[in-house]
This record gives C-alpha cells, sequence and structure tokens, in this order.
C-alpha cells in the first residue's frame, strides 16, 4: 500500500502570501527601520569610521597633489602627443563609465524581473552609478589642461561668437556625462524619498527635519 507523502511547511515562507519572508523571527519592520534610521540619526561615531576616513582622505590628498603637478607642468606628464591623444585619461573616463553602467544594469535587471527586494539594492546601485560618473567627468575636465574655461565647451550666448565644435568627441562626453548624471540624480533621489520621509519623521534635530 502506497503511502501519501507529507511535506513539511518551510518556517522562511509566509503562510499567507506564499512568498519568502524578508525578515527574521525576532524582527519587525518597525525594529528594523528604527535600527537603520538610528545609523544616521545618533550623533555617536565609532572610532574605526574615523580611521578609514583619513586613510580616504590621504588618498585624496595624493590626488589633488597630483592633479595639481599635471595643471603646473601640463597634460604631456600623461605622454599625451602625437599621435596619442587621449591615453591615460581615456582610459579611466571609459573605466568609470563602466562603473556607472554597472550601476544602471543591476537597476534595470531588477526592476524588469519586478524583484520585490530590489529597493535596497537600488539605492546602492544608483549612487555607485552618480560616484562613477563624477569620476568619470573629471578626466575630460582634466584633459582640456585648462579647466578654469571648461564651461567654453557649453553652448552659451557670449560676446566673443564663438560655440564648440559639435563634431568633436570631447563634447559629446560633455553633454553625455551630463545627461547622464542628471538621470542617475533623479533616479537615486525618487528612490530615496521614502527614507527621507522616514528620517524626517523621526528626527528631533530641527535642521535634520
Amino acid at each position: 500500500m502506497a503511502t501519501k507523502e507529507i511535506k513539511t511547511a518551510d518556517p522562511m515562507i509566509d503562510p499567507l502570501t506564499g512568498e519568502f519572508q524578508v525578515l527574521g523571527p525576532d524582527q519587525t519592520f518597525k525594529s528594523v527601520t528604527a535600527k537603520i534610521s538610528d545609523i544616521v540619526l545618533t550623533p555617536k561615531t565609532a572610532l574605526g569610521w574615523f580611521a578609514v576616513f583619513s586613510v580616504g582622505g590621504a588618498v585624496a590628498t595624493l590626488v589633488l597633489v597630483a592633479v595639481t603637478w599635471l595643471f603646473l607642468k601640463g597634460v604631456g606628464i600623461w605622454a599625451i602627443t602625437q599621435p596619442v591623444a587621449w591615453g591615460f585619461a581615456i582610459i579611466n573616463f571609459v573605466w568609470w563609465i563602466g562603473i556607472g553602467h554597472a550601476g544602471t544594469l543591476i537597476s534595470a535587471i531588477l526592476l524588469l524581473f519586478k524583484q520585490g527586494w530590489r529597493n535596497s539594492i537600488n539605492r546602492f546601485a544608483e549612487a555607485m552609478t552618480i560616484f562613477a560618473v563624477v569620476c568619470a567627468g573629471l578626466f575630460p575636465l582634466i584633459h582640456v589642461g585648462r579647466p578654469w574655461l571648461a564651461y567654453w565647451l557649453f553652448p552659451y550666448p557670449n560676446t566673443m561668437n564663438v560655440w564648440p565644435q559639435f563634431r568633436s568627441p570631447l563634447l559629446w562626453d560633455v553633454f553625455a556625462v551630463s545627461t547622464y548624471a542628471s538621470i542617475s540624480i533623479i533616479f537615486w533621489y525618487l528612490g530615496m524619498v521614502p527614507d527621507f520621509g522616514t528620517l524626517r519623521d523621526r528626527a528631533t534635530w530641527p535642521f535634520a527635519k
């Protein structure tokens, strides 16, 4: 006589919705919200954070020194000469744009597959995209050699009647990075609106609200 196989219920599946539970057995949405909000709103900062911040500041200082030396000596220290027109600058520009595309791709895939748990990943991916685009935008700016005149790359009415060369790839980079950065900031901000509202409601400092 055959016996019917009895399947045990999975404790990680919500019996009401049939979906996997995203919270632990001892957690609620309120407790998770409070724990995450306290990270931002609590004035106490771990000493380890200051140590990592100091290392990052030291690296950023080296970047500032290198860029200052570049402006003083010219982009020739990058070995930019004929027939090499971009070299070091274009390599880093494309690399950072690739990192930005990776963040956009992650968000797009999760949205297309309608994953309910995508919100936290989307925020991280869009933030990564924004930082990558900012880093990428620095290299065309540095490549011109005189960044204080970089506004000449934008088409605007001026007394010299000088317009940018629209057939130049350098100008394409300006419009591409500007558009990419604007759209990424909008996507990131829209995803963060609920979080900003939660932090506003829990904040006690008037300036934080």
